[in-house]
């Protein structure tokens, strides 16, 4: 097959199909008693099973399931006077929603990364600053490589992989008389990562103050905010525990114009009919590093330097440029095209993902699998020809290899060295 410019053709019957039956095992399933979706139809909510109808709620509205009867399901939803309360039959929610994950968005997924200080150094005023007029980050001291795991949403503990030692709470190491700030896991604390440009501030969740490092070049906490921090992952981000779909029907983001000025037809040209190649690559990076890439920055990055084709989708140059862009800031780097099934899991087995292009859509493998001989594969919008799910696929060799997931294209991402 020839190598060329391939275009994502934007589907404008997008909303005219169906829930799919979902053919193939899940890479991932969520523990969770709730069903997050977005409307894609009108849904008819009504104020109790079988009773006043109260409204239909339109295109790109976010709903939540959080409790059923036999045919009913009652619902959460945002209304322009607040969160509000309501029922809608199975029926309607089945034709008129598209499933997807809803847990909170974390900037980093749980796994092993390498962490690396640094330090912000102000320009002087010799000529040589002149070159440089802003100010220049440095990497202090030596690395050190944790495992950070998000036993809850609202932040993360961070555990040194070679002692299994905790990074204690700022509260805590406060009161250490020894000084040392690592500890036993009931003496974690739980933290947020602040993303700062191609860096993270580490921020104790109930202080707020960040963990760095003293003038003497001690383990502390502060409140400085310029602390940052460098993260690398050191393995994929596909584990059970970590591995994400980002969808293009997100309703945080579905009906987000895909271009400049404003969308003269907010039905179309918007992230959830356009946007599947900002979202393989989206996908492709977390999978990859565990850095959840922003779809806006992506996609801005897209439409100014002209990868967006009005009308149809992105242009797969944009794949290769992202990287050069963004690449620093999420840790990964291009590696390359092919269409071959053989150099694709000789890439995914060397720790590649693979942006793929399927008819008329971009999706994104993640990994095969030797023993079943199937490939793990993200679709960030499922549609019923191609029988994909919001949390990842294990497809065949054959189902990629004809019809409607014929892998035609592959644009590699690998780690960055760091």
């Amino acid at each position: 097959m020839k190598k060329h410019t391939i275009l994502l053709f934007t589907f404008l019957g997008l909303f005219l199909f169906s829930t799919p039956v979902h053919a193939f095992k899940h890479g991932y399933t969520i523990n969770t008693d709730k069903i997050y979706a977005m409307v894609r139809h009108d849904l008819a909510v009504y104020s109790s099973p079988g009773g006043d109808f109260l409204t239909y709620l339109p295109s790109f509205s976010g709903v939540t399931v959080i409790g059923s009867t036999s045919s009913w399901y009652e619902i959460r939803y945002n209304h322009s006077s607040g969160t509000r309360y309501g029922w809608a039959t199975k029926e309607d929610f089945t034709y008129d929603c598209l499933i997807y994950d809803g847990r909170k968005k974390q900037p980093l997924a749980d796994g092993v990364y390498r962490f690396r200080y640094v330090t912000v150094t102000a320009p002087s005023a010799d000529k040589q600053a002149q070159l440089f007029p802003v100010s220049k980050r440095q990497f202090h001291g030596s690395s050190f490589t944790c495992r950070i795991t998000s036993p809850t949403d609202e932040g993360f503990q961070i555990c040194k992989t070679d002692t299994g030692e905790y990074l204690l709470s700022d509260r805590l190491f406060s009161k250490n008389s020894s000084g040392d700030i690592w500890g036993t896991a009931a003496q974690a604390g739980t933290f947020r990562f602040v993303r700062k440009g191609n860096y993270y501030g580490i921020q104790d969740t109930v202080t707020n103050r960040f963990f760095g490092k003293s003038k003497e070049g001690l383990f502390t906490f502060t409140s400085n905010k310029d602390t940052s921090w460098r993260l690398h992952r050191t393995q994929k981000a596909i584990g059970k525990s970590n591995l994400r779909v980002f969808v293009q029907f997100d309703p945080e983001w579905a009906g987000t114009y895909y271009g400049k000025g404003k969308n003269p037809d907010p039905s179309t040209n918007n992230f959830c009919t356009s946007g599947c190649g900002i979202f393989a690559t989206m996908n492709a990076i977390y999978s990859l590093t565990g850095h959840y890439a922003n779809p806006h920055l992506l996609a801005d990055y897209a439409v100014d330097h002209y990868f967006r084709i009005q009308g149809h989708g992105t242009d797969s140059g944009f794949f290769k440029a992202a990287a050069m862009k963004f690449g620093y800031k999420y840790g990964f780097q291009y590696d390359g095209s092919g269409d071959t099934l053989r150099q694709l899991k000789e890439k995914l087995k060397k720790g590649d993902t693979a942006i793929t292009y399927v008819p008329g859509h971009y999706t994104t493998i993640v990994d095969y699998n030797e023993k079943t001989k199937k490939f793990l594969l993200l679709d960030p919008h499922y549609l019923p020809k191609r029988k994909t799910s919001s949390f990842g696929d294990w497809v065949s060799e054959k189902e990629i290899s004809e019809g409607s997931l014929y892998a035609q294209m592959f644009f590699y991402y690998k780690p960055m060295e760091d």
